[in-house]
């Protein structure tokens, strides 16, 4: 065989190792993976709510200077402060996520468990007695 031969042979044959193992090392990735993907999320939600921010600028700009009417900018205006109020909401709930998933320990899981645990039988113990 010659050398030209053995060389295409010897990089066909690291090529397959390396496309065989890929799925081995791309495990151990997954940790930071899915720390990667909530970050994404973060951030979009923080997009979003700048939009919202913007959009009520906006609206209110638009009522100052009385291109809308008195009643379209208040119900305007709800609509996308309760999208605001949406975003915040998912925002404080990817970060209590993210907080539980980084813990390490894991007594601190099982409290912050117990601790959101705890506030959902509160709420319903308070809505229940109003």
């Amino acid at each position: 065989m010659s050398l030209p031969g053995l060389i295409m042979g010897l990089v066909i044959v690291i090529g397959v190792i390396l496309f065989i193992a890929s799925p081995l090392l791309q495990q151990s990735r997954t940790a930071t993976t899915d720390q990667v993907l909530i970050e994404k999320q973060r951030e979009r939600l923080l997009i979003v709510y700048e939009r919202v921010l913007g959009n009520i600028r906006d609206l209110d700009e638009d009522y100052t200077t009385q291109k809308i009417s008195s009643d379209d900018y208040a119900a305007e205006r709800e609509v996308w402060v309760q999208r605001g109020i949406q975003v915040l909401k998912t925002l404080d709930e990817v970060d209590a996520r993210h907080s539980i998933t980084t813990s390490s320990m894991p007594d601190d899981i099982d409290r912050a468990i117990d601790t959101r645990i705890e506030a959902a039988v509160a709420a319903y113990r308070a809505k229940a007695n109003t």
